[in-house]
Formats: structure tokens, C-alpha cells, sequence
């Protein structure tokens, strides 16, 4: 398919390419069944932005010239065969057309970063499909009757207030219930210093609009979170990722990229790393926490899975051996109880504290009243505690039964964590496979995940996928894993067949 577009030209990108195709169509040089190039592609091949093509593909999409479909691509329908004459390709006047935004976004809101996300949220989302993808928890396990009655109870001890504005720290009775909670693990704080959040993703952004200017270095764990690298970015930030392993983040080389970079933040998952489930050993907490200490680096401590240990002893926080004030600790109920209600909660200083509660305001005012008053029930009454204790149980016999298939179907040199906790497994697979084409025809069927690389700032890790094991059945894990597993063996043999001792015996010579 040979398409040009013309920059200099005042018609649209996005429409010189839906009329490139459209003529191609016409003069049959495409024809109905034809797969067209990925939105990526055709991207990569004109120089445009890949929301440029997707752009004419929709409007193609609406005029029935392409079909898509979901793990299988676009395509030229058959409706097309109508276009009769280049008299069917009417283009509206300039002045009607529809509005273009392509060069109209942010910078950092077109970076790779923000693709990543995308990537991840749309596969992540796609129904009918066996998805090892989503950060979800069991839903089979949801409390729902318990958080109806506590729903029920909260309306009738704090009555019509609940469906008022609430001030933006959030509920006083759920902070000092979150604040108890905190001392017994060692964690030394006020209600006055913890903030409820809409999740910890707006925890991470209030946390990223407080400190961040355009140029400030970050440094993060690489691979890490995807969503708490794309705040940093959107605000001008400049990454620096330090490799972990088993252990956790390296240390070792930290102090280092300290004395060179200055870097004005870390941002780090020390325990059930998302994405690979490691857990940063004590030592190296320790270690962390002198270098922060002697360089006066404020560190920011994503504990979205802390409370899924379902074996192996308890570390403390980073925040538990904060001495000096520098560990900004924040948390969610979505990985842990129910992700709709989208309730998480941010310990700070106060100096810290006042402008993140600033921040809230600006943003959205405040969290959901009732759903905090209905938490702060639930918890009370001893409910969440029992909710932890059965789904421990459920999410360590299913990553039990995930490694066993892993090392059932998968080939041989693949290497996986195993997590005393969360909702993850991360897998390396020998490097000649690229989870990318893995992706592809496990789609074809019926399988999805997240591939690793977009968890890596430097988008390394092409041979690494993260799989959650969180809402799949042992049904389900059997057979997705066995079509992985089965694909991804293949993917080895073909990539070893393509050798260059092979492939100069199977070609001939151009003369």
C-alpha cells in the first residue's frame, strides 16, 4: 500500500491518508478481505503521529470502506466494492471539516510513556478474552453484601452529611481509623497528616504536581509502574531507572547516580513490585534509607500491595524506619478490597500535607463522603481484616498453581518470579522471543497480557511480560498458560531457524 502525505499541503494529514486509501480501494488495488497495516506501522512508515492514522482509519471505519476487529486487524470490507468513481470521495469544504487535533496536545502528552499507558489500559480492557493483563482482584471474592450493610450503616450514623461536600483530607473518622492502623505497623503519624486520595494513581499525581519542574531527574526502579513514570514525565521530569533484581532496587549503584544527577525524588515499590513481585530485602532498605538520609532525598513509597502477603515474614515500611520525615507512604483499597471505590490514602508531612490537600481541592474537591464513610464501617467492624485473610488464601494457591503450568508449558530458559504477595508474576522468556509478536497471536486465541518492555522507561525487556494471576480461575490459568506457552515455544524454534547459517542455505544468490 503506497500512501504520500504532504505537510505543506492545508488539507488534514489525517485526511490525505483516508483518501490515499480510499482511492486504493477504488482502483482496486486493495481489495475486500485485504489487511491493512497496524495504526503503528503505517505511522512509522509516513512520519506521523500514530493518532494521525487512527484518525483516517475511523473515518474509513464510518463510511464501511474497513472492518476491525479486535485481535485480528482492519481490513477492506465488502461494502467497499460501492464506491463506483472518485465522485463518491467528496471531500467536505475546508471550512466544514472536522476539527484536527493532532499537534494541538502537549509534548508529554504524546511520549511514549502515554502510549505505554494506552497499551496497557486497552488490553487490559478487552472482554471475551482469558487476561492475564489487569491489576484486578478476585472478583469473585467482593464483599458485596458486607459493603451494601456498611453502606446501609453509614448512612444512618452520619446521616445527610455524607452527601455533602466533604473537606478535601477526606473523612476525620476514616483518617484516624487509617492513622491506628499505621502504629501497628510502626508507623508514627496523626490523622492530621494522612489525606485520602482517589486511589493511589491521584496520591502519585498531587505527589508529582507538589515537587516537579520541568528538568528535575526522578529516579525509579526500572522496570516500574507505568502510571507513576507518565505523571513525572507529563510534568517535565527526567528519569533515571536503576535495575532491580530478586532483592529488590540495586543499591549499590544508587549513591552514585545521587552524586551526579541530584535527583529531587525516588520513587520506588519496595514490597510485591509491580511489575515483577520482588520485594526489596531489609538490608537494602536500610541502605536506602542512610543514602536518603545523608543526601536529604525525599522518597516516595508506593505501598499499593502490602497488605496481599500471603507468606514469608513482614518487613518493615521504608516509612517504619523513616527517622527524619523524608518517606512520603501512600496506599489503595482498589488492589485490596474493591477497585470501584477507588479509595487510597497519602501519610505526609505536614508542610507536605497542606499542599497536597491544596492540590486535592483544585482537582476534584474531595473523595466520595459516603464511600469513605462506608469504608471506615467496614473496617471497623473488622470486615477488611477478614476479607485479607480469605483472599491470602486464594491468591497464593493460584500463584502456586501458575508457577507449576509456567514450568509445565513454557520452554526451557524461561525464568519467573514467585511472589510472597500482590497479584503478579513476572517472566522472562529466553531472548530470542519478542512478547510483542507473542501478544499478537495469543490475541488470535483468546489470550492477552502486558507485555514488559512498556514497564521499562528505556524500553528495554521485549523478552518480558508481566501475568496477574488476581481474577483467573485455575480453569482459565491452565488454558491461557497453555496457549502462551505452547506460542511462545514456537516463537523459539522459528527464531532459531532463522540463524544466519540457515538462511544463507535456504536462499539463493541475486545476480
Amino acid at each position: 500500500m503506497e500512501i504520500k502525505v504532504d505537510t505543506k499541503s492545508p488539507v488534514p494529514l489525517y485526511l490525505q491518508i483516508k483518501n490515499g486509501i480510499a482511492e486504493q480501494i477504488l482502483v482496486g488495488k486493495l481489495q475486500p478481505g485485504d489487511r491493512l497495516p497496524a495504526t503503528r506501522e503505517l505511522a512509522r512508515r509516513l512520519g506521523v503521529n500514530r493518532s494521525t492514522v487512527t484518525n483516517a482509519y475511523d473515518e474509513l471505519l464510518a463510511d464501511g470502506l474497513l472492518s476491525s476487529h479486535v485481535g485480528q486487524g482492519t481490513f477492506v470490507t465488502i461494502q467497499s466494492l460501492k464506491v463506483e468513481s472518485k465522485k463518491d470521495l467528496i471531500l467536505e469544504p475546508l471550512k466544514w471539516q472536522k476539527m484536527v487535533w493532532d499537534g494541538l496536545f502537549a509534548g508529554e502528552a504524546e511520549g511514549r510513556t502515554i502510549s505505554a499507558l494506552l497499551d496497557l489500559y486497552q488490553v487490559s480492557t478487552i472482554m471475551d478474552v482469558i487476561s492475564f493483563s489487569g491489576s484486578f482482584p478476585d472478583e469473585s471474592s467482593f464483599p458485596i453484601a458486607e459493603f451494601k450493610s456498611s453502606l446501609n450503616h453509614a448512612l444512618k450514623e452520619f446521616g445527610k452529611s455524607v452527601l455533602k461536600y466533604e473537606q478535601a483530607a477526606g473523612l476525620q473518622a476514616l483518617r484516624e481509623h487509617l492513622a491506628t492502623d499505621m502504629r501497628s505497623r510502626n508507623i508514627i503519624t496523626t490523622p492530621e497528616n494522612i489525606l485520602i486520595t482517589n486511589g493511589s494513581q491521584q496520591a502519585i499525581d498531587l505527589l508529582a504536581r507538589s515537587f516537579i519542574s520541568p528538568g528535575d531527574r526522578v529516579v525509579v526502579e526500572n522496570p516500574t509502574y507505568p502510571g507513576a513514570t507518565n505523571s513525572f514525565a507529563s510534568l517535565g521530569a527526567k528519569l533515571t531507572g536503576i535495575p532491580i533484581d530478586s532483592q529488590g532496587m540495586q543499591i549499590d549503584s544508587l549513591e552514585q547516580i545521587i552524586v551526579q544527577q541530584h535527583p529531587k525524588l525516588i520513587y520506588l515499590i519496595p514490597t510485591f513490585h509491580n511489575p515483577t513481585g520482588y520485594t526489596l530485602s531489609l538490608e537494602r532498605r536500610h541502605q536506602l534509607m542512610d543514602l536518603v538520609r545523608k543526601y536529604k532525598i525525599p522518597v516516595l513509597e508506593d505501598a499499593y500491595g502490602e497488605d496481599l502477603r500471603y507468606e514469608g515474614r513482614e518487613i518493615p515500611s521504608l516509612k517504619a524506619l523513616d527517622v527524619t520525615e523524608q518517606v512520603i507512604y501512600f496506599g489503595t483499597f482498589s488492589k485490596n478490597l474493591l477497585p470501584g471505590i477507588r479509595i487510597g490514602w497519602c501519610v505526609a508531612p505536614s508542610a507536605v500535607f497542606t499542599r497536597l490537600v491544596a492540590l486535592k481541592q483544585i482537582g476534584d474537591i474531595t473523595t466520595s463522603p459516603l464511600l469513605q464513610a462506608a469504608l471506615w464501617d467496614f473496617c471497623r467492624r473488622r470486615r477488611y481484616q477478614a476479607h485479607l485473610e480469605r483472599v491470602r488464601v486464594i491468591y497464593r494457591r493460584r500463584r502456586d498453581f501458575m508457577v507449576s503450568k509456567l514450568q509445565s508449558y513454557f520452554p526451557l530458559g524461561t525464568q519467573w518470579s514467585e511472589p510472597q504477595g500482590g497479584l503478579f508474576c513476572w517472566v522472562k522468556l529466553p531472548n530470542k522471543v519478542d512478547t510483542t509478536e507473542l501478544l499478537i497471536e495469543a490475541r488470535q486465541q483468546g489470550v492477552v497480557f502486558s507485555r514488559g518492555h512498556l514497564f521499562h522507561i528505556d524500553g528495554s525487556g521485549q523478552n518480558t511480560l508481566r501475568l496477574s494471576f488476581g481474577n483467573l480461575t485455575e480453569i482459565e490459568l491452565d488454558k491461557g498458560l497453555k496457549i502462551l506457552g505452547s506460542i511462545a515455544t514456537k516463537l523459539l524454534h522459528r527464531s532459531e531457524e532463522r540463524t544466519p547459517d540457515k538462511f544463507r542455505k535456504n536462499t539463493l544468490p541475486l545476480v
